[in-house]
């Protein structure tokens, strides 16, 4: 090829790449798609030295982002939130969140006037929720997020917990079936409660139907929003994404009536179809997880945008809102701007940019995004709590509190037993996990015994995802049904199967596959493993003890075991439970055994004894 042929064709193919909507003077190799991680050393906005000069930009529009994920209905939860090497103690609470949203929102305005801000959230707001949001079926989360003009949203895979129908309702505030609501343990209180429209528009574009390949119930796979200044306007778009991984996260009656579709495909699919349109500045809001940590920032996310960037080196996708891994991330990827503010509210997402109507797409450079926590009262008296949002919480705690705070056992110490979350023991054990996982045990084998069936079940397991708080006990070591609750809050259906010896030490071997951190809580037995450091499996489970024996397990003998629905239909990657024997599905519900678990240790001035972590040992 000449030279003057060459620079023809650099020509052409330049002002092809404009067409598609590259960003200001910017082409990304997708062979060498570039993660940087950034980083949030502030605690508020205010502090933050790196944002766009507004100045610089007085002829253009400027947009705020401010995103959440993984809410939970987390309406008064705290905990620690960790971001970028920063610990903020108690952080969190709905009251909390909406105050700094609105303060960040105002130091926004305060430089940019004119300026439009869109509050995005991805996924997860509901499903493994406290008692005050539970109880009422999430509807005040719901209630909630509406006070807090959250605007566009998308799926996450706990939305489907009581079937995508059931979170259909609560998301436009329709009144609930009670006959199915009391399936999952809702009584009166919840026909009562008012049912209002989130005013949340969920986009998703890779769910849909199996039967007829649409997008259930009316959702969209994008948006498009105008923002607007005086005779300039701007569209910014938004794609929805939830997980492929939803086999493994959900039950089968919940995610089998859908097809999920590649995440990266679909990406590239509808981002296309938005520059057609004359749409530049996009948004993604996804619930695929990514985490900053180190340096680095890694995750399913980073995998999705580089396999966006080899389908499509010239995409236009200029943020990433991600979501699911419950971690803290801040990174850019190509030229997209990606983060996740961990869960529950303790976090929120802060990305300023600036439009040029010119070309339709932000300024280079001008789109600047940060990750802040959601301080305690204590720890930012300045930021008052939002008194609208405090009163949406305070009347669910009002309808609720006398079933949450009915007394139903007490433990032997005043002391919280502690679940994995925030403090995880080695192999993810924990007593509360225990407790949990002998509740189920113990409640089925008196069950079958009150039936009197002829066979009686050796073991229990259950996935530590399923356990999702400390099991708080009160000063006078009194233990509540919300706190139960709170602990297992699913309403999941037990069975019992059958699995042979073998089939269990393949199971228990499934423990952290190929990287992934699922682990099984175990009652009836204990097991012992080694750390391999190579191969798929960084532990090996070398022994397994049958607790009634103090025999190792025979690989050719049956053995029966009490499991939630979701192990049973291979949740969590732990596929080896698909292959057992089905003998009894008319067991009960996870969270009535845990409550009736307790009640039947407190017996006769007896109390529930936390169990020593000891089932797991490291060769």
């Amino acid at each position: 090829m000449t030279q003057s042929k060459r620079f023809l064709a650099v020509a052409l193919a330049s002002v092809a790449l404009l067409g598609l909507g590259l960003k200001e003077n910017e082409v990304v190799n997708a062979a060498s798609v570039k993660v940087v991680t950034n980083h949030d050393p502030y605690a508020k906005p205010q502090q933050t030295k790196d944002w766009a000069n507004a100045k610089k930009y007085k002829n253009y529009l400027p947009v705020q982002f401010l995103g959440i994920n993984d809410f939970h209905g987390g309406l008064e939860r705290t905990y620690t939130a960790n971001i970028d090497g920063h610990s903020y103690k108690n952080a969190g609470g709905a009251a909390r969140l909406a105050s700094y949203l609105n303060d960040a929102q105002g130091y926004f305005k305060k430089a940019n006037p004119k300026g439009k801000t869109f509050r995005v959230e991805a996924g997860d707001m509901v499903g493994a929720s406290p008692a005050n949001s539970a109880l009422l079926n999430d509807e005040p989360t719901m209630h909630v997020l509406r006070q807090m003009n959250f605007s566009v949203g998308t799926l996450g895979n706990h939305e489907f917990d009581h079937g995508l129908a059931e979170f259909h309702r609560i998301l436009i505030g329709a009144k609930p079936n009670m006959n199915e609501a009391s399936k999952y343990g809702y009584t009166s209180i919840l026909k009562d409660y008012p049912h209002q429209n989130s005013k949340i528009q969920v986009v998703i574009a890779n769910v849909v139907n199996r039967s007829n390949g649409k997008i259930p119930f009316g959702f969209k796979p994008y948006t498009i929003k105008t923002v607007k200044q005086g005779k300039k306007s701007v569209k910014v778009g938004f794609i929805g994404i939830l997980t492929t991984t939803m086999p493994s996260l959900t039950t089968y009656n919940n995610y089998h009536p859908y097809r999920y579709l590649d995440e990266a495909k679909t990406i590239a699919k509808y981002e296309k179809i938005l520059r057609n349109k004359g749409v530049k500045a996009i948004v993604v809001l996804a619930h695929t997880g990514a985490n900053s940590a180190d340096n680095q920032t890694t995750g399913a996310s980073v995998d999705i945008l580089k396999k966006l960037y080899k389908i499509d080196p010239h995409n236009s996708v200029d943020l990433y809102i991600a979501a699911h891994s419950h971690q803290y991330a801040n990174a850019t990827v190509g030229h997209t701007k990606l983060m996740q503010a961990i869960y529950s509210g303790a976090a929120f997402d802060n990305a300023i940019g600036y439009l040029n109507p010119k070309t339709h797409d932000f300024a280079k450079n001008s789109l600047v995004g940060h990750v802040y926590p959601v301080q305690s009262a204590s720890a930012e008296p300045t930021i008052k709590d939002d008194a609208k949002v405090a009163a949406i919480v305070k009347d669910a705690d009002k309808r609720t509190d006398a079933l949450a705070n009915e007394k139903i056992g007490q433990a032997s110490l005043a002391e919280t037993i502690l679940s994995g979350r925030g403090h995880s023991l080695y192999s993810e054990e924990s007593p509360a996990g225990n407790v949990a996982v002998d509740a189920q045990l113990y409640e089925t084998n008196k069950l079958v015994k009150e039936k009197h069936a002829k066979y009686t079940v050796n073991f229990a397991m259950t996935n530590t995802g399923g356990v999702r708080s400390d099991l708080v006990v009160g000063k006078d070591k009194s233990i509540t049904l919300g706190a139960a609750r709170a602990v297992q809050p699913w309403y999941n259906d037990l069975y019992v199967i059958s699995m042979t010896g073998q089939q269990i030490y393949n199971v228990l071997n499934q423990q952290n596959y190929n990287g992934e951190t699922r682990y099984l809580l175990i009652s009836g037995m204990k097991l012992k493993y080694t750390e391999t450091n190579s191969g798929a499996n960084r532990y090996h489970v070398s022994e397994v003890i049958d607790n009634a024996t103090g025999k190792p397990l025979d690989s050719n003998k049956r053995y029966n075991i009490v499991v939630n629905s979701f192990l049973h239909d291979g949740g969590d990657n732990f596929t080896e439970f698909r292959k057992a024997k089905l003998v009894d599905n008319q067991i009960g519900k996870d969270t009535d055994f845990l409550v009736q678990y307790i009640k039947d240790m407190s017996k006769d001035g007896n109390s529930l004894v936390a169990p020593t972590a000891d089932r797991k040992q490291k060769q």
